[in-house]
């Protein structure tokens, strides 16, 4: 008798032993040219999703090919189904095989269950929107049931509901437009909540009002994600891992000419007030880092209006 039981505890750690080895041999000998912070990153790993990483084609073909061919020798395969690939270049066309079959490729992927994409964080954030919109109308006889305190219901929609669309949102880079529809999202979920229907015209003051004599003093939506954000910054400036060689590390080139996109680190910037150095000094500080995140999530109030 052979291998291990299904849910047994030396599994996971049996199978992360075996592919260290996959991709040990598969690395050898292997250069990589993708340098951040004078440390050369030729993938990203958690469990058997893996992230091949190269700065030209060539280099990501020899790659694939170097886990195929080692991946066979211990018994694994490659899913051609699952494995894409992404290039933030649009003039080259990617011909990487897998076992004799093209891979595709895309201008997003689902990662860690999280969807990366070419575009910034919008495409996440409206499919988050979109999940917990599903949620929230799969409660809906504890929304309708009168037997239920509002204060209750708020505390449900805050664990059951809201819990699922705050996923991973410490990697959105939020622009004005993204900030604006957390907050209308937001306003939905109590309006359904509170069963108030648009045409009532009843103000989002008026709702923020009875939802907060509800539950009592709370942060809104928008302030979670950027109290998130913000902690997580500074959580990965006091360590001393990969995040932190990433997140503060430079790259060998530059920007394209023109309207340059929003970067995940902008918005520290734009929220603190603080030059990036100046953030990297204050966050090593925590109880300064603790006072300039509850001051630097602060979100100003939008107009009142019927629309949420």
């Amino acid at each position: 008798m052979t291998g291990v039981r299904q849910g047994c505890l030396l599994s996971p750690l049996l199978f992360n032993i075996f592919l260290e080895r996959i991709m040990a041999d598969a690395l050898e000998d292997h250069e990589g040219s993708v340098s951040i912070g004078g440390r050369t990153i030729t993938n990203l790993r958690f469990a058997d999703d893996i992230d091949g990483l190269a700065r030209g084609e060539k280099e990501l073909a020899s790659l694939v090919e170097r886990l195929d061919v080692t991946s066979r020798a211990y018994g694994m395969e490659i899913s051609t189904e699952k494995t894409k690939l992404m290039t933030n270049n649009n003039n080259i066309m990617s011909d990487i095989r897998v076992n004799g079959q093209a891979l595709d490729c895309v201008s997003s992927f689902k990662y860690l269950g999280a969807i990366v994409s070419d575009e910034g964080s919008k495409k996440e954030v409206l499919a988050r929107i979109a999940q917990t919109t599903a949620a929230l109308t799969q409660l809906k006889p504890i929304w309708k049931d009168k037997n239920i305190s509002l204060g209750s219901k708020v505390r449900l929609l805050r664990s059951l509901v809201i819990s699922i669309f705050l996923y991973a949102c410490e990697s959105w880079t939020l622009t004005a437009e993204i900030q604006q529809r957390i907050q209308s999202f937001e306003m939905r979920c109590y309006r359904r909540l509170l069963g108030i229907s648009y045409t009532q015209h009843i103000t989002n003051m008026e709702i923020r009002q009875r939802i907060s004599q509800a539950i009592g003093r709370h942060d809104d939506l928008l302030t979670i994600v950027k109290k998130r954000k913000l902690r997580w910054y500074g959580h990965i400036t006091r360590s001393s891992g990969l995040a932190k060689t990433i997140l503060q590390g430079t790259v060998q080139g530059g920007r394209k000419r023109g309207r340059q996109k929003k970067r995940w680190e902008d918005n520290i910037q734009e929220w603190t007030q603080l030059r990036l150095s100046e953030t990297v000094r204050a966050a090593e500080d925590r109880e300064r880092w603790r006072e300039l995140v509850d001051r630097s999530s602060v979100v100003p109030q939008r107009p009142s209006g019927v629309m949420g």
